[in-house]
């Protein structure tokens, strides 16, 4: 009875050994070629002079796609198709989700496309949004993140953007202020 339990454990690693190299090789190369492709993505976006904020989101939803793709590939690779065929559902699930525009991540999804492609908001703007004055410091798939005159960091979804609207109150702040402002946030986050 203990001789078959243990082979109950041995028996699925010795199914599985022989295609642990390949499949770390097959991992090593995946993230090569999805740090390639990343790389090749934001060079592509840079010469056509996509706006950082779209150029950021872009590169998120490729990111995603793309580790989606190769752990799909890896769990196909040892044999587990049910995994495989649930990962790369994951994708469809993500394209009737973006085509439904019902939920909160579609909007703000939506609304982050809208808002980098938008010429009167960009990073390192001073805007004010709602009751919030400060420095736009990033903008990815779902949030823009302002840093206040007081340091403080504000996470705001882009649907909320878009729907209230913002009010600019500097353009183009010297890289000195953007540093400032970045400096003094990650001061007192420390």
């Amino acid at each position: 009875m203990f001789i078959d339990l243990i082979d109950s454990f041995i028996n699925p690693i010795k199914n599985y050994l022989p295609k642990l190299p390949p499949l770390i090789l097959a991992l090593v190369l995946g993230v090569i070629i999805i740090k390639v492709l990343t790389e090749l993505s934001k060079y592509f976006l840079k010469i056509a002079r996509v706006p950082k904020a779209l150029s950021s989101i872009l590169m998120s939803l490729l990111s995603i796609i793309l580790w989606i793709l190769l752990f799909s590939e890896l769990a196909r690779e040892m044999g587990m198709t049910s995994v495989a065929l649930t990962v790369s559902g994951s994708l469809i699930v993500l394209g009737l989700a973006l085509s439904n525009g019902a939920t909160a991540l579609t909007s703000d999804i939506i609304a982050g496309v809208f808002l980098a492609k938008d010429r009167d908001f960009e990073i390192g703007y001073k805007v004010k949004i709602g009751d919030i004055e400060g420095v736009v410091q990033h903008i990815d798939v779902r949030k823009v993140r302002v840093v206040d005159d007081k340091g403080l960091l504000h996470v705001i979804p882009n649907a909320n953007i878009d729907k209230s609207g913002w009010t600019i109150l500097e353009r183009e702040l010297k890289d000195d202020k953007i540093k400032k402002s970045i400096l003094s946030f990650r001061k007192k986050k420390d």
